[in-house]
């Protein structure tokens, strides 16, 4: 403990603003996106009152259960600013589809860079071509649910307003593309830290494994990401030799810098909304 307290209070003070400064920008692009998807979707709710929304649901996250309680949050409050139910389910779903799809591109182009090296680690796990049956059988069961559903109008009616952020290829790619570059900014934050802390990190780690641990983050299985982000990390991390306490100290010292930058940013927004 000792350890990681004295590596947290020993960060240099310019990779620190450095890495506030990325996961501000992270937050001010996750806020353009949403403000994009709720135009497209035409969704009846003022910028400032929008703005107030993505906020809140920002603190939310922060202290609540990850994922789940912005979601929940934000659609609540899009309900009782006039929005529709199915309008505010669609917004919501079409802002975890593109970070999703932002995320599994970063992965997909990590595992491509460090495909020699995974295939080392990976290969005593599962061969190549049960890796490759999983994702075709996930990937057909995904979308014969989907055809299943797309049977019913009120899934059509829904889906519809969900594509709407997606409407043509451009908007598609816009969407992905600054959901690409927010998990980017996280990865270039974390490596700020870690040059902070004087740790050297092979560049792999963030290419192949981060989107990982990105992902086990996201899970709505804790509060904040706390626990399951450093549990998280200290496995990944082991595989590049960085012993745990160090990965334990880059792990807290992350989750405090987007904590204080989501808190100020967000707090921010969420006043926009109070009004006398």
């Amino acid at each position: 403990v000792n350890l990681i307290v004295q590596m947290l209070v020993s960060i240099d003070t310019g990779f620190l603003v450095l890495a506030c400064g990325l996961f501000a920008m992270q937050f001010l692009i996750a806020c353009a996106r949403w403000m994009l998807i709720l135009g497209r979707q035409s969704c009846a709710v003022t910028p400032r009152t929008a703005l107030s929304i993505f906020g809140t649901g920002t603190l939310a996250n922060l202290f609540l259960v990850t994922s789940v309680a912005g979601m929940s949050v934000r659609a609540a409050l899009l309900l009782r600013a006039g929005a529709s139910l199915p309008g505010a389910l669609a917004s919501i779903t079409a802002e975890r589809i593109a970070a999703s799809a932002g995320l599994a591109l970063c992965g997909i182009a990590g595992v491509i860079f460090a495909l020699p090296e995974l295939q080392r680690l990976v290969g005593t796990w599962v061969s190549p071509v049960g890796a490759v049956v999983l994702m075709v059988g996930g990937f057909v069961i995904a979308m014969a649910l989907l055809a299943y559903l797309t049977r019913f109008t009120w899934m059509r009616g829904f889906m519809a307003t969900v594509w709407a952020a997606f409407a043509g290829p451009g908007q598609a790619v816009q969407m992905v593309g600054a959901s690409a570059a927010i998990v980017l900014l996280g990865f270039a934050g974390m490596a700020a830290l870690a040059n902070g802390m004087g740790l050297s990190i092979d560049l792999m780690f963030f290419l192949s494994v981060m989107p990982a641990v990105a992902f086990i983050s996201a899970l709505p299985i804790s509060f904040g990401g706390w626990g399951v982000r450093e549990g998280a990390m200290v496995a990944g991390l082991s595989i590049y030799s960085v012993p745990p306490d160090s990965a334990m100290a880059l792990s807290i010292s992350y989750g405090l810098a987007g904590l204080l930058v989501a808190l100020l940013l967000g707090a921010s927004l969420a006043l926009l909304g109070q009004q006398r």
